[in-house]
């Protein structure tokens, strides 16, 4: 299925509106970052802090339309046909002693097409809508869109993202069973036992509620895992828009806490125990070694 396109007659989304009634209007933009982690844009913050009110975040009526017909596994997307399997397979970090079989050469390729695929599926739709087809240039990636902050490079990363899981759902469930895959897993490192585990929905959202967005400092969010037939995880992806589309696909890489000075992609390496690929339109699944 494929997803709709925000199609409004008077120009852009009405995002800078909407967000200085919701968000911005609500704390200081520093403070909304601590809310909702560095990572985090304005519009997703809004979206996260207000599930599924994509008229409230985004001002497009059809764009929340559209996010009834398929959300993302973020935005509690798991059909109610297949929450029960999807719950049984938890994902679990293995050692090298613990993996399971990597997956079949020919079943790898075909999932890291199909990723590659939807990925370049998501930048042309938004593009489309955008640009009318065009790609955008280096000076206009690095104007500010939405608030003070917000660059367009960001604000399109983000709707490329979001236009890009319902074609990866969709894509993912025809090579292997939706219990073999997560899109948006995020992970926590639990004190008792030492070690980094999986965050059930539910459990993300209780923490939210009780503490806010601040509740999840510390934790990761990478984009896709597969997992083996015991649930260990044995791929990882993160997919990158780069704005212009000519930029490499790059990590960004932390200023500060814990994991100052490193990239994401090292730190889902020594967390997750393998090795991230980085996707992007137009390299596609970079094979990357990390050490």
């Amino acid at each position: 299925m494929s997803t709709m396109l925000p199609t409004m007659k008077n120009g852009p989304l009405l995002l800078l509106a909407v967000l200085q009634a919701g968000c911005l209007a609500e704390s200081e933009p520093d403070e909304v970052a601590v809310k909702c982690g560095p990572r985090d844009l304005t519009p997703e913050c809004c979206l996260k802090q207000n599930p599924g009110q994509w008229e409230r975040c985004t001002g497009s009526t059809e764009m929340a339309a559209a996010a009834k017909r398929a959300p993302s596994l973020g935005m509690k997307a798991v059909a109610a046909g297949t929450a029960a399997t999807v719950a049984v397979m938890i994902p679990q970090i293995g050692s090298a002693e613990r993996r399971g079989a990597e997956l079949a050469a020919d079943l790898r390729s075909k999932i890291e097409k199909a990723i590659a695929q939807c990925t370049r599926k998501a930048d042309q739709k938004i593009n489309d809508y955008h640009f009318k087809g065009k790609s955008p240039s280096a000076e206009l990636c690095n104007q500010v869109k939405v608030g003070d902050r917000t660059t367009w490079a960001a604000y399109l990363g983000l709707f490329k993202h979001e236009q890009a899981w319902p074609c990866l759902r969709e894509a993912l469930n025809k090579l292997i069973s939706p219990a073999r895959y997560r899109l948006r897993p995020r992970f926590q490192f639990n004190r008792k036992s030492g070690k980094w585990v999986f965050m059930e929905e539910d459990w993300v959202s209780q923490i939210v509620t009780e503490q806010g967005w601040k509740g999840l400092a510390g934790t990761i969010e990478p984009d896709i895992i597969i997992l083996d037939e015991k649930g260990i995880i044995v791929r990882v992806y993160d997919l990158k828009f780069p704005c212009p589309e000519t930029s490499p696909a790059n990590w960004t890489r932390y200023t500060e806490g814990d994991w100052r000075y490193d990239t994401q992609g090292e730190v889902y390496y020594r967390i997750l125990n393998v090795t991230p690929q980085l996707v992007s339109p137009r390299w596609g699944v970079e094979q990357i070694e990390l050490e």
